[in-house]
């Protein structure tokens, strides 16, 4: 079964939408994954936000890095072997609400390297959440919902505390750290659609048959996409939210691998209510994803809260919370 590339570059036309939803939406009940080629996002701001992560990562000095960590909002510096699995991979989060890091704590929250450059980041995220946006409909008219904004309209950019962008950086070092087992711990992801951009192939996916694992393509100028567990519960099943990892033999210990992530959310008042199977009228009750038992009813916040404390311990929680109104 060959790993679904889809070409989008006419997602917007009215002609076109329908057969181009159908694909996203097939290959999102089998493999959970696609590549996306001839999308929207610049090929240029792809490549500016690598190379300030790249200078980030390599050239600001990790206790210039550390004093920032994530906080309760998910912004700041994790390094790495921090959390809890000991991955050996260093993340820079930036979430909120657009505007939130440019006020007094959102800058206080950031190492000094990010406080001049919010302007560019808040760009990139902006038009990785149109992508989003796109994605849902497609999936709801592949669905045949009644409603084509019927996941859309959960995802405003501005609502709650807006969605997540993380990049990343899976170091090149001398030897294998001792203390680590790997470079990303298999996982699925919690949202609803995720957009990755990568320097190079390394992440593999649980395969469609669930019989062991395969390595995700990387071709120059594709983004890689997956669903989360929160859209796949939300779907009743239809979609799926598959399982994810990098491995010191995908990305050694002496290769340096960047990627960037934009975690596109439904607001955390969001109540997962799964939608009733077709022929059926019924739905599931309850989701399990990464050792946990998503009840329905759960709200998107509720559900984020348990992942990332999982990942990163309850004290990121208790950090205090960026404002998101900018001075």
């Amino acid at each position: 079964m060959a790993f679904p590339i889809i070409d989008i570059k006419h997602i917007d036309d009215k002609d076109c939408q329908f057969a181009i939803a159908k694909e996203i939406t097939d290959a999102s009940r089998t493999w959970g994954f696609l590549l996306l080629k001839n999308h929207p996002i610049p090929t240029k701001d792809i490549g500016e936000m690598f190379k300030l992560s790249r200078d980030f990562f390599n050239d600001v000095p990790e206790d210039q890095k550390t004093r920032w960590p994530i906080n309760g909002q998910y912004v700041g510096y994790s390094g790495p072997l921090s959390d809890r699995k000991k991955d050996d991979k260093a993340s820079m989060w930036f979430s909120g609400k657009p505007g939130c890091l440019a006020c007094k704590e959102g800058q206080e929250a950031l190492p000094p390297y990010w406080r001049d450059k919010v302007d560019r980041i808040e760009a990139f995220k902006h038009i990785c959440h149109d992508l989003v946006i796109k994605l849902l409909v497609c999936l709801a008219l592949a669905l045949d919902l009644p409603d084509r904004n019927y996941f859309a309209k959960a995802h405003a950019e501005d609502g709650g505390n807006g969605n997540q962008f993380r990049i990343l950086c899976y170091p090149a070092r001398s030897r294998e750290p001792s203390e680590s087992t790997t470079r990303m711990s298999a996982h699925s992801d919690s949202g609803s659609v995720t957009l990755l951009f990568q320097t190079c192939a390394g992440l593999e996916i649980e395969a469609p048959d669930g019989k062991g694992w395969v390595s995700a393509p990387h071709l120059e100028n594709n983004i890689l996409v997956n669903l989360g567990d929160a859209l796949a519960f939300w779907s009743g099943g239809q979609l799926k939210a598959t399982k994810h990892r990098v491995t010191f033999d995908g990305v050694p210990h002496d290769v340096e691998r960047m990627s960037m992530a934009y975690f596109g959310a439904a607001v955390p008042d969001t109540r997962l209510e799964p939608l009733k199977i077709c022929g059926t009228g019924e739905a599931m009750e309850q989701y399990k994803a990464n050792g946990l038992i998503i009840p329905t009813g759960i709200t998107v916040g509720e559900y984020s809260k348990m992942i990332m404390a999982g990942i990163y311990g309850s004290s990121v929680e208790q950090q205090p919370p960026v404002a998101n109104t900018p001075t």
